[in-house]
């Protein structure tokens, strides 16, 4: 029976906003955590990838409700088949993902992430506060690490939207190292993305590409999730700088459009095939959109006309590495 949500007493998921919330976080309630076991799947290793970054009114929406929610027509996604990883997404410091989300997923053999995010001033005080300690740094690690094993999440996208202290990048580099290293040790076949935000100079200037400038972030961690003004130029620049790691960049798209090639929605195909042509992996940000925009009331013929469209792309043909710069360029 599908709880009442209008109660206040209802469970609900919740994200953590400070420092000292993480460091004095304890695994003593097992009722908010995932529990479907991620299912083990036969996709190919070697190819481009997509991953759905799910973006949608802040997040802890009706999806929040531990037992369920009586909202009939909220939104859903049910394209598992065509995703090989899922992040869920706020604007809190530490996003964990309801466990509606993580049963789905993992049922379908799709991994989740949360976020770790930290924004403007307040992001730039707690960034400061973190990265002046290495003691600090490894005991948050330890506990990010613990946090996602207590959910069974499968790892963490980074992302630091605001500028670092130049003498603190070092230790920045560092956190992304250990984080990364804990959790393949904790949970094997996890992943640790890095978002293209800051630079190696601790600017916050998103690059748009992987470049000298964020290389000595994804040289640490599993992957980096590219901004999304990118132009065809810095998707050729990506694939050269990845080395042999092509398909560890994500180009991001984010279908509300903004400042995107193609413009979004239900040209988000645009895009799709410029990275997909590219060879290089996607991250498809906010799909959430058809909902949003669209409202309820045509979901379900929306999301088909939306998947139909971008389905298409998503099934990819691996071309040999020296032809993709070529084919690229002409």
């Amino acid at each position: 029976m599908l709880r009442n949500t209008n109660d206040k007493r209802a469970p609900c998921a919740s994200p953590i906003n400070t420092i000292q919330e993480v460091l004095d976080w304890q695994d003593s309630d097992d009722y908010y955590v995932g529990v479907a076991p991620l299912e083990p799947t036969h996709r190919l290793e070697d190819r481009p990838k997509t991953l759905v970054c799910h973006d949608m009114a802040g997040g802890y929406l009706e999806d929040r409700f531990v037992q369920g929610s009586g909202k009939y027509d909220a939104y859903r996604f049910y394209h598992w088949h065509l995703v090989d990883s899922f992040v869920y997404f706020s604007h809190h410091m530490i996003t964990i993902p309801p466990p509606c989300w993580i049963n789905a997923a993992h049922k379908h053999g799709v991994p989740v992430l949360g976020t770790f995010i930290t924004e403007w001033e307040d992001g730039y005080n707690k960034c400061s506060r973190l990265l002046a300690d290495l003691s600090l740094i490894e005991r948050f690690v330890d506990q990010m690490v613990n946090i996602a094993a207590h959910h069974s999440m499968d790892g963490w996208l980074i992302n630091i939207e605001n500028e670092i202290q130049y003498d603190q990048i070092d230790n920045l580099v560092i956190f992304v190292r250990l984080l990364t290293e804990k959790m393949h040790r904790m949970i094997p076949g996890s992943q640790v993305i890095w978002y293209d935000s800051v630079t190696v100079n601790g600017d916050l200037t998103w690059q748009n590409e992987l470049n000298d400038l964020n290389s000595i972030f994804f040289d640490e961690c599993d992957a980096i999730f590219l901004n999304y003004t990118w132009t065809n130029e810095k998707l050729v620049n990506s694939a050269i700088n990845s080395g042999t790691r092509l398909h560890d960049v994500f180009v991001g798209i984010d279908v509300f459009g903004r400042g995107m090639i193609g413009g979004g929605g239900y040209n988000t195909k645009e895009a799709l095939a410029l990275a997909r042509k590219a060879q290089l992996s996607i991250a498809l940000f906010a799909p959430g959109w058809v909902y949003e925009v669209n409202g309820s009331r045509e979901f379900d013929a929306n999301e088909e006309r939306y998947l139909h469209i971008a389905q298409q792309i998503f099934r990819v043909v691996v071309l040999p590495f020296r032809n993709i710069i070529s084919v690229l360029l002409f």
